[in-house]
């Protein structure tokens, strides 16, 4: 489903009260981070989320002289290998949270996942995954990958984490979709997550913004309406 300009138009005049917005810094030092993060994310309230990145950090720092904000790949993984999978990994840091309230696993074994296929992917950093960002072809292999892993397919979270590790994009989760609905006036089961993303990323690219602000500003001001 493409925009039509009008379409375009119309979400910018809803976007016009965001201009200047921006986004968080992110996790620009540590993949661990913005994987936990990113799948973690889906379908709660971000304090959730919040509360396991504490976790996670507390559980680094606490009698291992590690620094969760600059963890990568390895490190993350290590804390899997600690505590005996994702169901160990869950009691201590994460929580019960499933990846879907049908045939959904634990978010803790889709983090475990995720993080498996950026290994076999030979990214282990985020400076290592913002080089990828440059080559498509590896790039789209890379998302394929992330796609793969159970609960994941929607590319939601994949988006997500390379926006936290300081790569421009959109993640058009149900917060985007609503607002390009409504902007837009079209039915919310009508706005698929990659009209979202495609049409929120030109509304930045007309507005002068960088994609990842206008898309948090755009969160923020969704999250709080009824």
């Amino acid at each position: 489903m493409t925009h039509t300009a009008e379409q375009l138009q119309a979400l910018i005049t809803s976007c016009e009260q965001f201009r200047g917005a921006k986004a968080p810094a992110g996790y620009r030092d540590s993949l661990a981070l913005c994987i936990v993060d990113s799948v973690q994310s889906t379908g709660v309230t971000y304090s959730s989320v919040e509360r396991v990145v504490d976790r996670y950090r507390a559980y680094r720092r606490r009698g291992r002289s590690g620094d969760p904000n600059s963890d990568g790949v390895p490190e993350l993984l290590a804390t899997f290998e600690e505590l005996g999978g994702p169901d160990g990994w869950a009691s201590q840091i994460g929580n019960r949270n499933r990846t879907s309230t049908r045939n959904g696993v634990l978010k803790a074994e889709a983090i475990r996942d995720a993080a498996q296929t950026l290994a076999a992917e030979g990214i282990k950093t985020t400076a290592a995954l913002r080089d990828a960002a440059g080559d498509e072809d590896r790039l789209a292999r890379v998302g394929a990958a992330w796609r793969a892993v159970t609960g994941q397919i929607s590319g939601i979270t994949w988006h997500y984490a390379q926006m936290l590790a300081g790569i421009q994009g959109v993640k058009p989760d149900r917060m985007i979709c609503r607002f390009v609905a409504d902007s837009l006036r079209l039915p919310r089961k009508d706005v698929a997550t990659e009209f979202a993303g495609v049409i929120v990323t030109a509304a930045a690219t007309e507005m002068g913004m960088l994609p990842t602000d206008l898309d948090h500003a755009i969160w923020q001001w969704q999250r709080v309406r009824k």
